[in-house]
């Protein structure tokens, strides 16, 4: 069990981490999942008829959490320029 839930904390800190090398994580791939799991609620509390969604903020909550993991996908696929070093200082 313990085995279990370790694999699962390691899989939610790969999915949330920027670049592994660093290990540092990423505040956009953090806020696009949390306001599209506040989204996905939302979905289903105004399906259920639990209580009412204003459609204009669940539309902008929708467009945040698309353009935080886009974001976020495009820049995991470009590639980062590396400069060539100068063989000569000039002084």
């Amino acid at each position: 069990m313990r085995n279990l839930i370790s694999k699962i904390m390691k899989f939610v800190s790969d999915i949330l981490t920027e670049d592994k090398r660093d290990g540092k994580y990423s505040s956009k791939k953090t806020m696009g999942i949390i306001s599209g799991i506040l989204v996905c609620i939302a979905f289903i509390g105004d399906g259920f008829h639990f209580f009412k969604v204003n459609e204009n903020l669940f539309n902008s909550m929708l467009i945040f959490s698309a353009t935080m993991l886009g974001v976020s996908t495009v820049k995991a696929f470009a590639k980062p320029k590396i400069e060539p070093k100068d063989e000569h200082i000039e002084g």
